[in-house]
């Protein structure tokens, strides 16, 4: 299965769910945290499997990163995810804990 780009939600943070969540046409992408202060660990991101490989996960995360940087939050990478996609974007540096 694919995902056309333009039937992909922006990245809303549920803060009642601690967690962030982008909605695309057939499913929902989510990454998992908890809050210590003014940071986010980021402890588990997910993408159904039947979309893996699409690039929805490091949309889902890049989204967690701006609007951690639009609220002047940082975030602690407690997934690999996250570490990895920040690693590969080094322009968002300053938003890491």
């Amino acid at each position: 299965m694919s995902v056309s780009r333009e039937k992909i939600g922006a990245v809303v943070e549920n803060v009642a769910g601690s967690r962030f969540e982008m909605a695309f046409a057939g499913g929902l992408a989510f990454a998992s945290f908890r809050r210590d202060g003014d940071r986010l660990i980021v402890t588990h991101t997910e993408v159904p499997a039947a979309f893996n490989g699409q690039g929805l996960g490091s949309q889902l995360v890049r989204g967690v990163f701006e609007t951690a940087r639009a609220s002047d939050r940082r975030i602690v990478a407690g997934c690999s995810f996250v570490a990895d996609w920040a690693r590969r974007h080094p322009e968002f540096a300053d938003v890491l804990a």
